[in-house]
C-alpha cells in the first residue's frame, strides 16, 4: 500500500468528507487501519478441549464474561467454571472500547457498579497486572444554563453516594485542561475520581487471573444451541466443539447476546440492537499532557482523552446510526465496520470548535464497531423469566470496561446467593416486554438511545420512537379530549388534558416533546385543576395499564401460594380485597400489589405497570413443577377506568341497577355490575390514592360503551379528565409510597411505615424471618415526608427526585418522588433517611431523631428548610359529606 499522508482535521471539517477522502486518495491511508484488529494467537491460559461437565457456562470472553468468571471463582470459589468464546478473547467490543471510567451515571445502581469497576482496576493495577489504569480526572463542559443546572444537581446529589465533584467557571476548567476553549462556554463539572484503563489489558488480565484461580477458558468455541430441560432450565450448551453439560448459563455475548437469547426453547428475550459507534485516534502529539483529563463536552456531543501520546476521541451524536436489518441477520464473528465520515462529521465539528489545536493534529484512523444498547439505554442484568438459571449480563451501551467489575461482582452474588441484596431494578432485564424485542422496534428506537448518554435528563422525559403500541380502546377519545401521554411498559397512558386545544403542540405521535425544564412546568394550572376534580367532584382516569394476573387451582394450591409469598392475610372472603406487599428473603419489596379473591381458589392481582413480567416470573418461580396452579396475564384483556371522587358514588349510581351503598359495597370488596347495558363488569371499591371513587375491570369489548356512558352521566356532576400526573400529586402529598419509584427490593415495610400490612399470625411467609429480625435490631432507615418552607414554585428550581435530604447539616439520604401539594400549598418530596454516626455507620432511626432535628431539602446547591411528617398529613378534600343510613352521600358543601 502506498504511504498517503495523514489528512489534518481541519481539513476534514472545511470540507465534505467524503470528497475530501477521495480527492486526496487519503481514504486508503485512513481504512488500513484496519489491519490493526488481527486476532490473536490461543492465550497461553486458554485450552483447545472442551470439558463434558461445568457447574457454570459462560458464552462471551469479553470484559463481561471475563468478570463472571473472576468473580465467580474469586469471591464465590466456583471453580467449576467454563467461559467460551467464539474468536478470541478481547477480540470483540472490549478490544474496541475507549477505555474511559466515569463514576456518574444516571442510576444509583449504575453509579455503584463503576464505582466498584474502578476500585477494581486500580487494585490490580497495584499488583502489577495490566489494565492501562490511569486516575486522570473528568472534566464535563457546559454551553447551555441548563446544562449547568443539570451538574449543579449532579454535584449536590454526589454527596449521598460518596463521589467528590466539583463545579467550575470556564477559567477554572481551561486551568484544569488547558487545550480547551472557552467560547460559549457556561461552566463545567471537575471529578477528580474518574479514571481512564485499557479494555483488552483489562480483559486479558482478568481472564488469566480466573484462570490462575482455576476457570477453564476455551476460544475458538462458538455457542449453538442452549438445551433446557422439561422445567424450562439450563440443563446443557451444544457448541462447535462437543455437549457440555451445566447447571448455569451466562450470555455475555455482547452484541450477539441477542441472537444468542434465540438458540434456546423457550427463547430468552435480549432486547438489545447495535448502532455504529465511531471514534478517532490521532498520531502522537508533541507535549501532550500524558494526565489529561478526560474531557465531555456534553452539548458537544464528544468526548476526548489522551491514548499513547495521541487523542483518542469519539461520542454520542443527537441521532444515531442504528444496523440495518439484514446487517443483524449476518453477525458473525466481530468486524470493524466501514468508516463513514459524514456520520463522523457532526462529533468532528465540534471537537474543533472547543479544541481548536486538533486543527493541526494528524489523524491516524477512525474507527467503527457496534455497540448495542437497550431500549432505555440501560444495562441488562439477572435471570431470564423464560429460562431458569439462563443468566444475563450484558447491554453495556459502549461503556463495557465502566460497569464491567460490578456487573461481573453482582452476577456471580446472584447465581450463588440468588437475588442479591441491592436495588437492581433500573438493570433488571424483567423491566422489558416481548414487544421490546421485536426488531423492528428496537431499530427504530435506537435512532435516539445513544445520544441520552449525553443529552440533558430533564424530569418526564419520554421517547418519541416505538410510540402507540400498546392503547386501550379509550385511547382516540382521550386523545381528542387533549391527552398528553406518558408510555409504561410500551403502555400509552395519559399524564394530562390539555383543555386549550389552540395552545396543544404534540407530535403526529401524541407526544408532547416540550418538558425541558427543572423550573415549574407549563402544564401546572392542568394539574390543578384535574387534582381538584379528583379530590373535590369526579373524574375519570384511565388505568389499563396496571398489571393484572389471576391465578387459579382446582383446590387450594392457589391461596397456599399466594399465603406463602404475600406479607398479609389473603385468605380473605370472596369479593373482599387486600393490599398486600410481596416480600424478598430480606424482607425487601418484590411487589406491592392488591390481591382480590374471586372465588374460593381464584384471586387476582393488580400491580404497578412495571409489574408485568417481574411479578409473572416471581408467581411462577415458586410454583413446583408438577403444581396445578395456573397463573396468567389477563392486563391486555380488561379495559380500567376509574372513578375518583365524592361524586363517583352519585354518578355510578345513575349507571347501574346494583345498590353502590357504603353498607352493600363497602370499602376494598368488588361487584360485578351492569353499567349502562354492559353486563358483569369488575368494579372495585377502592382507588389506590386513598380517595373516594371505584375502580372498574371492563372486558375491552365494553370499553367504548361504558366510557361513553360515564362521561354522559358524569356532566351533570363535573366530570372532567384526569391523567397520571394528578394521582401522583396526591399520594406525595397523602405520604403513599408507590413500587418502584420509592419502595424497591431493599425497602422492609418497617421502614415505610406499612408494617400494617404485614400480618404475623397467618403462618410462614416470605421474608418474615428478616422482618422479625429486623424488628429485634430496630429500623436503621425511615420514610418520612418532607414539606418545604420557603420554596417558591413559581421563581424556584423544582425538586423532581435524588435531591440530597440533610439532617442536622448532615447529609442523611436522596428523596425519591416530589410534587406540588395543592392543599398544604406546599412543595413536598418524600424519601429515606439514616442516622449515621461520626464513622458513617447506620443507628436506629427513633422518632424522636426524626422529630427534635432540623431537615433541609438540597435542590441543586440551594438548601430549603423542611417540615418532616412521619405519618399522612390530615388534608382536607374542600368538601365535607354526610352518609345517610342508607350508606349514600347524602349533602355536599364547600369549606
Amino acid at each position: 500500500m502506498k504511504n498517503f499522508p495523514a489528512p489534518k482535521l481541519y481539513k476534514l471539517a472545511l470540507n465534505s468528507c467524503k470528497d475530501f477522502l477521495r480527492e486526496t486518495n487519503s481514504l486508503k491511508y485512513i481504512t488500513k487501519s484496519k489491519s490493526s484488529w488481527p486476532g490473536v494467537k490461543l492465550n497461553e491460559f486458554c485450552t483447545l478441549e472442551l470439558p463434558q461437565q461445568s457447574q457454570v457456562v459462560i458464552c462471551g470472553g469479553g470484559v463481561v464474561g471475563c468478570s463472571v468468571a473472576y468473580h465467580l471463582v474469586r469471591d464465590f470459589g466456583w471453580k467449576d467454571v467454563v467461559l467460551l468464546e467464539q474468536s478470541w478473547l478481547g477480540g470483540g467490543t472490549s478490544k474496541f472500547g475507549a477505555g474511559l471510567l466515569g463514576q456518574i451515571k444516571p442510576t444509583a445502581i449504575e453509579t455503584k457498579m463503576c464505582q466498584y469497576s474502578i476500585d477494581l482496576y486500580k487494585s490490580l493495577a497495584q499488583e502489577g497486572l495490566g489494565t492501562g489504569f490511569k486516575e486522570c480526572g473528568s472534566l464535563s463542559l457546559a454551553r447551555t444554563s441548563n446544562r449547568m443546572t443539570y451538574f449543579r444537581h449532579i454535584a449536590a446529589s454526589a454527596v449521598a453516594r460518596n463521589v467528590n465533584c466539583y463545579l467550575l467557571t470556564p477559567e477554572a476548567a481551561k486551568e484544569r485542561c488547558s487545550i480547551i476553549s472557552t467560547e460559549n462556554l457556561k461552566g463545567a463539572l471537575w471529578i477528580p475520581g474518574d479514571c481512564v484503563g485499557d479494555p483488552l489489558d483489562t480483559t486479558l488480565t482478568l481472564a488469566s487471573e480466573a484462570a490462575r484461580l482455576g476457570v477453564t477458558i476455551v476460544e475458538d468455541c462458538s455457542v449453538q444451541r442452549i438445551i433446557t430441560d422439561d422445567n424450562h432450565q439450563v440443563k446443557a450448551v451444544e457448541t462447535n466443539k462437543g455437549l457440555i453439560n451445566c447447571e448455569y448459563f451466562v450470555n455475555s455475548a455482547g452484541h450477539w447476546a441477542n441472537h444468542i437469547g434465540q438458540m434456546s426453547y423457550p427463547r430468552v428475550k435480549v432486547p438489545l440492537y447495535p448502532c455504529e459507534h465511531h471514534y478517532l485516534q490521532t498520531m502522537p502529539v508533541e507535549d501532550i499532557d500524558p494526565m489529561m483529563p478526560v474531557v465531555r463536552d456534553y452539548d458537544g456531543y464528544f468526548y476526548i482523552r489522551e491514548k499513547n501520546g495521541g487523542y483518542l476521541a469519539g461520542g454520542f451524536e443527537p441521532t444515531s446510526k442504528p444496523f440495518d436489518l439484514k446487517e443483524m441477520e449476518s453477525l458473525k464473528a466481530f468486524k470493524p465496520l466501514t468508516e463513514d465520515w459524514d456520520q463522523f462529521y457532526t462529533l468532528l465539528e465540534q471537537m474543533l470548535f472547543r479544541i481548536p489545536s486538533l486543527s493541526k493534529v494528524e489523524v491516524h484512523s477512525l474507527s467503527n464497531g457496534p455497540e448495542s444498547f437497550s431500549p432505555d439505554c440501560k444495562l441488562l442484568l439477572g435471570e431470564a423469566p423464560e429460562v431458569r438459571n439462563y443468566f444475563v449480563a450484558t447491554g453495556m451501551k459502549a461503556t463495557g470496561l465502566e460497569a464491567a467489575g460490578g456487573v461481573g461482582k453482582i452476577t456471580a452474588d446472584w447465581i450463588v446467593n440468588g437475588e442479591p441484596k441491592m436495588n437492581l431494578w433500573d438493570v433488571d432485564i424483567r423491566r422489558f416486554l416481548g414487544l421490546h424485542n421485536n426488531r423492528l422496534f428496537l431499530r427504530d428506537r435506537m435512532v435516539e438511545v445513544p445520544g441520552l448518554h449525553y443529552k440533558i435528563r430533564y424530569p418526564n422525559f419520554e421517547f418519541s420512537t416505538g410510540r402507540n403500541i400498546r392503547m386501550s380502546p379509550i385511547y382516540p377519545r382521550l386523545k381528542a379530549a387533549g391527552a398528553v401521554f406518558s408510555q409504561s411498559m410500551g403502555y400509552e397512558r395519559p399524564c394530562y388534558f390539555r383543555t386549550n386545544m389552540e395552545a396543544t403542540e404534540l407530535t403526529e405521535n401524541g407526544v408532547e416533546l416540550d418538558h425541558s425544564t427543572f423550573y415549574k412546568p407549563d402544564w401546572f394550572d392542568y394539574l390543578e385543576s384535574e387534582y381538584m376534580a379528583c379530590r373535590r367532584k369526579v373524574a375519570l382516569l384511565d388505568y389499563s395499564s396496571f398489571t393484572k394476573l389471576e391465578v387459579w387451582s382446582p383446590g387450594r394450591e392457589a391461596l397456599d401460594l399466594l399465603q406463602y409469598l404475600c406479607s398479609n392475610n389473603v385468605d380473605i372472603p370472596k369479593n373482599q380485597m387486600v393490599h398486600t406487599g410481596m416480600q424478598n428473603q430480606y424482607g425487601g419489596y418484590e411487589n406491592d400489589c392488591s390481591v382480590a379473591r374471586l372465588d374460593y381458589n381464584r384471586f387476582m392481582v393488580i400491580s404497578p405497570t412495571i409489574q408485568q413480567t417481574r411479578c409473572l416470573n416471581w408467581l411462577k418461580r415458586f410454583l413446583p413443577p408438577d403444581s396445578p396452579v395456573l397463573v396468567t396475564d389477563i392486563t391486555s384483556l380488561y379495559t380500567a377506568i376509574c372513578l375518583m371522587g365524592p361524586l363517583a358514588q352519585s354518578v355510578l349510581s345513575d349507571l347501574t341497577d346494583s345498590s353502590v351503598s357504603y353498607k352493600e359495597f363497602p370499602f376494598f370488596t368488588f361487584k360485578e355490575l351492569n353499567i349502562g347495558v354492559a353486563n358483569n363488569i369488575k368494579t372495585f371499591h377502592q382507588t389506590h390514592t386513598g380517595e373516594l371513587g371505584y375502580v372498574m375491570y371492563i372486558p375491552n369489548e365494553y370499553a367504548l360503551h361504558v366510557y361513553d356512558e360515564l362521561m354522559d352521566k358524569g356532566q351533570k356532576y363535573g366530570i372532567q379528565h384526569a391523567g397520571y400526573y394528578a394521582p401522583k400529586a396526591i399520594r406525595v402529598e397523602k405520604f403513599f409510597a408507590f413500587w418502584g419509584q420509592d419502595l424497591d427490593t431493599t425497602t422492609t415495610p418497617f421502614e415505610c411505615g406499612r408494617v400494617y400490612r404485614v400480618n404475623f399470625e397467618k403462618g410462614d411467609f416470605m421474608g418474615k424471618d428478616a422482618l422479625l429480625r429486623q424488628k429485634q435490631e430496630g429500623i436503621k432507615r425511615r420514610y418520612v415526608q418532607l414539606v418545604l418552607e420557603d420554596h417558591d414554585k413559581d421563581v424556584d428550581i423544582w425538586p423532581w427526585g435524588s435531591e440530597p435530604i440533610y439532617v442536622d447539616g448532615k447529609c442523611a439520604g436522596l428523596t425519591t418522588t416530589c410534587g406540588y401539594g395543592f392543599t398544604l400549598k406546599k412543595m413536598v418530596c418524600v424519601g429515606f433517611v439514616q442516622n449515621l454516626d461520626e464513622n458513617g455507620v447506620p443507628q436506629v432511626v427513633t422518632n424522636d431523631y426524626l422529630l427534635k432535628s432540623d431537615f433541609e431539602v438540597d435542590i441543586c446547591g440551594t438548601k430549603f428548610p423542611a417540615k418532616v411528617n412521619i405519618h399522612s398529613p390530615n388534608l382536607s378534600s374542600g368538601f365535607e359529606y354526610v352518609i345517610d343510613s342508607n350508606g349514600y352521600i347524602a349533602t355536599q358543601f364547600s369549606i
